[in-house]
């Protein structure tokens, strides 16, 4: 009796074209994310209201901010490995039905202390569903497709913001900020049905286990379907993780060098990315600019990075994955000095602060683009977790990092300048990233830039 076949699981992802599973795990992490954004976004909309309902300062509602993006970093920590334990699908059900639920219940807050504390919750489920998502989305991906197929997932997020700012509008002006919170947490919910229903679970997490065998080989017929043969059996071509513990493989000798320089250049991204959403508008008034220009600008900053996402991931498919973060971040660099020395005009502003958004939001979504491709399946929604989680306190310090500055009286000039150093640092690590980060067999490894539909290897390192 001759053996099954046995086929190499990327290989046959690689080798085939884009089918309607995987575009049907695109649209519905894509939706995940959608949700995602508009929940954390809520706050920000909802905030006048809340400091007129309650009466209280802007330096009070500080809480209520920070709260929500300490949710999101132990989210993001707490998920990962719990994916790689339970499965991403698990945990992408449970992380909808809590953040909802928590965020419906936040609306029942009677002051900030409760408000905080129900935010910090919701935000736990957020982080935990974002980096879930996307890697479930990079686990379905061919090689070639990978970095494209995550990046759109990532315009979830931009898109969910723009959602809330609408929705929030409406409903505060129909009713009250109470409903648009209820209407935020009954969204998620509700999908996790539909996502229950229709969104299977990874390939790659079923191939780790032998007893899933039947599962697998079902659910890989449908990824293409009619073409493999009926009795084949599917392996990983991937080194070990080099631990039973996820958290502490990231740190193994092996992946030691990519997870710093992943975290530290991350950690740079959003560094700039949060303290320009949190002070852009205020800086722009504070120079004379009116309400409604701040706003036009901040808007622009936003558009800029959804398109910047689109394009990022077709790019690191084209040029090579480090290659392309490192020259945009470089040249948001450069867009900062020019912004820093431009006439006080909205026009020009507003087009420099445009390009600026899609350097650097597109920088940061290729932060986890670069993680999902670094780490083997044992640990990736662990790695793509923790540099997100880890990336959350630099979005914390550069929130905190704005208010400081402002305090001290800067003009949206020297704040600019000052960003150049989070930038250099992001820099300087995906150069290390990219030129001494080694494979598992201990080889360093350029980038890779390559169109080719198989045998890639399954970490571009």
């Amino acid at each position: 009796m001759s053996q099954p076949p046995t086929l190499d699981l990327q290989s046959v992802i690689d080798g085939n074209k884009v089918g309607g599973m995987q575009r049907r795990v695109l649209l519905l992490c894509l939706g995940v994310l959608i949700l995602d954004g508009l929940d954390v976004a809520l706050v920000s909309f909802i905030a006048p209201s809340l400091i007129t309902d309650w009466g209280i300062s802007k330096a009070q509602l500080g809480p209520v901010v920070t709260s929500g993006l300490f949710g999101l970093a132990i989210g993001s920590l707490v998920a990962g490995p719990l994916a790689d334990r339970f499965g991403r699908r698990r945990v992408i059900i449970s992380s909808l039905l809590f953040f909802g639920a928590m965020s419906a219940a936040t609306a029942l807050a009677p002051d900030v202390l409760w408000f905080s504390v129900l935010r910090l919750l919701t935000g736990i489920g957020l982080g935990a569903a974002m980096p879930n998502a996307t890697t479930l989305v990079s686990e379905y991906a061919p090689t070639r497709r990978r970095s494209a197929m995550m990046a759109i997932t990532y315009c979830g997020m931009t898109a969910g913001a723009a959602i809330a700012g609408y929705l929030t509008s409406v409903v505060v002006q129909i009713a009250s900020w109470h409903w648009a919170l209820v209407i935020g947490g009954v969204l998620p919910v509700a999908y996790a049905a539909a996502v229950a229903a229709a969104l299977p679970e990874s390939p790659k997490f079923l191939a780790r286990r032998s007893e899933n065998h039947a599962e697998l080989a079902a659910l890989m017929n449908r990824v293409v379907p009619g073409m493999l043969p009926a009795d084949a059996r599917f392996t990983l071509d991937e080194p070990p993780a080099g631990s039973a513990l996820p958290f502490v493989a990231l740190l193994t000798r092996r992946f030691r060098l990519g997870t710093l320089s992943i975290w530290i250049g991350f950690i740079g991204a959003f560094f700039i990315v949060y303290l320009m959403n949190s002070w852009l508008p205020i800086l722009m008034t504070d120079v004379g600019f009116s309400l409604t220009a701040a706003a036009t600008i901040g808007l622009l900053l936003q558009v800029g990075g959804t398109v910047g996402n689109i394009a990022i991931g077709w790019l690191m498919d084209r040029f090579g994955l480090h290659r392309v973060v490192g020259i945009g971040m470089s040249c948001a660099a450069v867009m900062l000095v020019l912004i820093s020395v431009a006439p006080r005009d909205v026009a020009v502003l507003g087009a420099l602060v445009f390009v600026l958004g899609m350097f650097t939001n597109s920088v940061a979504t290729g932060f986890p683009i670069l993680s999902a491709s670094f780490y083997p399946t044992a640990i990736r929604a662990t790695g793509t977790s923790w540099a997100t989680g880890i990336a959350r306190f630099g979005a914390i310090a550069g929130a905190a990092m704005g208010t400081v500055l402002v305090a001290a009286g800067l003009e949206y000039q020297q704040v600019f300048l000052a960003l150049l150093i989070p930038a250099a640092v992001s820099i300087t690590a995906v150069t290390v990233k990219g030129r001494l980060a080694v494979r598992p067999a201990g080889t360093a490894v350029p980038d890779l830039v390559t169109s080719a539909p198989r045998k890639l290897p399954e970490e571009i390192v």
